[in-house]
């Protein structure tokens, strides 16, 4: 038997190839010793040159979360240049699999975001789906500011996004959604903002070296600073100078509900909160809150009402009217309840739960007031020839034929979306 194998010269081969590759795959170094684990990613430019920045996940013994999350960026004359870059400086393979945000400075926004998103999708090395973000400041710069974050709150960039999403002012955008919009051709894309703001009540505290304690959260977090007396001794004058030093070095960020829109691959406006509610106002997306300023009637006083919303259900039907005009009709339900009543010159009033005080006055001023602001977005809109709602998308879906028609009658099909109409009907249900 063992002659026979001797003879063999396929096991010889075998034998040989066995004896040299076992202790070659024993000594293969552990993958965190190949590959960084990337979880952010920025993009900024300056004159011809990206610099793509990384946010790193260093994992070690006895190391803390901060301690290992850190920020590397390299420049270079294209992405995947700037990527080499890094791994070369990191002597490490970038990995990208665990990414879940990209960030864009304005700049690059405005110049085009999908070369740079499509390099991601063809080049295999996402996993995930990322979030995407826009900022008026260095996408490097949000990052490292994050990094600084005290861990006990453990946010992230995405968490930052969605802070007010809740309240129907920040919007969520992906790369997959980003990218679906884009090669549709027609449907307009909206990217969440993340700036910086000097209000700690709007943001996140981003710790700073100067910082004697306190940390940041989503109420600003607070800095221990010496706290300044009437009478000052020189020793006391100092301690207030290099306190307000410290408050003038004070950084925040924040989603304060600014977001970019987007027409193909660039910026071309920036939205206030207020454009992104009346937009929100016609998309699924969930709200917690309406105020209500300068009610009065039997039951208030020149009042700011507070209701919250309970429930909401949106329908959307499309139609052509009898010339061939596509027609969009909503129908919005919100089932509300007051939670909050501050009268001009009165303490505020406590509710009893029992009354119902969602009256014909307030009601008839809120139903204006998301009309008006639903309205005021939408012609905005139809200003920037952008179609955040996909309705060129959903006509041609559900009425191809009418669909083609109606562009046929059009001088410039670009300019379809501005020929839409918009109906709403708004129902407003208290005492829930």
């Amino acid at each position: 038997m063992i002659r026979k194998l001797s003879n063999s010269k396929i096991m010889i081969f075998i034998f040989i190839a066995c004896a040299l590759l076992i202790p070659a795959t024993i000594n293969i170094p552990e993958q965190p010793s190949t590959y960084s684990l990337v979880l952010g990613v920025g993009i900024d430019k300056s004159e011809n040159e990206y610099e793509v920045s990384t946010q790193i996940l260093t994992s070690k013994t006895n190391q803390g979360f901060l301690e290992s999350l850190q920020v590397h960026s390299a420049t270079a004359g294209n992405i995947l240049l700037a990527v080499e870059k890094l791994a070369l400086h990191l002597g490490k393979i970038s990995g990208f699999g665990s990414t879940s945000v990209i960030v864009f400075s304005e700049e690059v926004a405005k110049e085009g975001i999908a070369e740079t998103l499509d390099f991601f999708l063809r080049s295999k090395r996402l996993n995930g789906n990322p979030f995407l973000i826009v900022t008026n400041k260095s996408a490097k710069s949000v990052l490292s500011d994050v990094a600084k974050i005290d861990e006990s709150f453990n946010y992230s960039l995405n968490s930052l996004a969605k802070l007010n999403s809740e309240a129907s002012v920040g919007t969520i955008m992906t790369l997959v959604d980003f990218m679906n919009n884009y090669y549709s051709g027609t449907t307009a894309s909206v990217i969440s903002q993340i700036n910086e703001t000097t209000q700690e009540n709007q943001g996140i505290l981003i710790p700073g070296q100067n910082d004697s304690g306190g940390s940041g959260g989503a109420n600003g977090g607070a800095v221990q600073t010496m706290a300044s007396q009437t009478v000052l001794t020189s020793a006391s004058a100092s301690a207030s100078a290099n306190a307000s030093a410290n408050d003038s070095q004070k950084k925040i960020v924040s989603n304060d509900g600014y977001s970019s829109l987007f027409v193909g691959a660039k910026q071309i406006a920036t939205l206030t909160p207020k454009d992104c509610e009346g937009m929100n106002t016609l998309l699924n997306l969930k709200r917690n809150v309406f105020t209500v300023k300068n009610v009065s009637d039997e039951v208030y006083h020149n009042a700011t009402v507070v209701l919250s919303i309970k429930d909401v259900k949106k329908t959307r039907v499309l139609k052509f009217s009898s010339q061939g005009v596509p027609r969009v009709y909503y129908t919005i339900k919100y089932a509300l309840k007051v939670e909050q009543i501050r009268e001009k010159n009165n303490d505020e009033i406590v509710l009893s739960g029992i009354s119902n005080y969602l009256t014909p006055t307030l009601s008839r001023m809120l139903t204006n007031q998301i009309k008006q602001t639903a309205s005021d977005a939408i012609n905005l809109f139809k200003k920037y020839n952008a179609d955040v709602y996909g309705l060129q998308q959903a006509f041609y879906r559900h009425h191809p034929k009418q669909w083609q028609k109606y562009l046929h009658s059009l001088q410039n099909g670009q300019n379809a979306f501005k020929g839409i109409e918009f109906f709403v009907d708004l129902q407003l249900l208290g005492n829930v």
